[in-house]
């Protein structure tokens, strides 16, 4: 597979002449020789320009040709028209796939609902030491704390927002938990420790922002509007839960 940098940046196979287009305006890479589990392709970083610009990884084929229903009716594959010019959107990126075993998708790696839109919030897995998540629909971002050694998502879900619980390793040296542990596994919506260590700002984002009120979030944390901010005046409207501190 032969890697066009020239826009539209592509992949093309010299043997079948098949095509496969790419996120445009950033740079690509391979990413730790992981393999796509629905087609065996190797996962690409994609990597905007910018300090607050998004990072991810992506299958070449699910890019091209979404294996789930509805994805494609989101954003579209992205493809030449008869003009010869690239077509906005996207086909499926590992942070909207709905895998529900593989590492990179967005079930595995989505956190909770976006406080500003319908989308997810999923934990950027080449940002550290800056650790952050990312909106997987707008330009939302949440720092995380900084420095730490590793940040994870688990398998386990917050009782109060249904938020996935996220497991953090801080460094020794910097540690705010008492007897210098370093270990803590919290919601960043409920855990007050978390909670106090996040900050809410906007980066560069891959999509068009589309405006607000398309369905519910995807991944973790999707079944409920806690968590999502400014839904009206029930019992979960509260500056912890919506984000409104930030």
């Amino acid at each position: 597979m032969k890697y066009i940098s020239t826009q539209p940046m592509r992949l093309y196979c010299i043997t079948c002449e098949d095509v496969y287009y790419l996120p445009q305006n950033g740079s690509i890479k391979l990413y730790k020789e992981i393999v796509c589990p629905l087609d065996g392709f190797e996962l690409l970083l994609f990597s905007m320009v910018g300090p607050d610009a998004k990072s991810f990884p992506l299958c070449p084929f699910c890019y091209n040709c979404p294996p789930f229903e509805g994805i494609d009716k989101l954003f579209g594959a992205l493809k030449l028209d008869d003009t010869g010019k690239v077509g906005k959107g996207a086909g499926m990126p590992c942070f909207l796939c709905p895998h529900p075993t593989c590492k990179q998708s967005m079930i595995t790696q989505g956190v909770c609902a976006c406080p500003e839109c319908s989308g997810t919030l999923i934990l950027d897995p080449v940002s550290a030491p800056k650790w952050r998540l990312y909106c997987n629909m707008c330009n939302c971002i949440v720092l995380l704390p900084h420095a730490a050694h590793r940040i994870t998502t688990t398998d386990k879900k917050c009782l109060t927002c249904e938020s996935t619980i996220i497991e953090v390793d801080f460094n020794k040296k910097t540690t705010p938990l008492q007897d210098g542990a370093t270990l803590h596994e919290g919601c960043i919506l409920c855990d007050d420790l978390l909670h106090s260590l996040i900050e809410m700002k906007h980066g560069k984002s891959f999509f068009i922002r589309r405006g607000r009120g398309r369905g519910r979030g995807r991944g973790r944390g999707r079944g409920s509007s806690r968590g999502r901010g400014r839904r009206g005046n029930s019992r979960y409207d509260d500056p912890k839960m919506s984000f409104r501190d930030f």
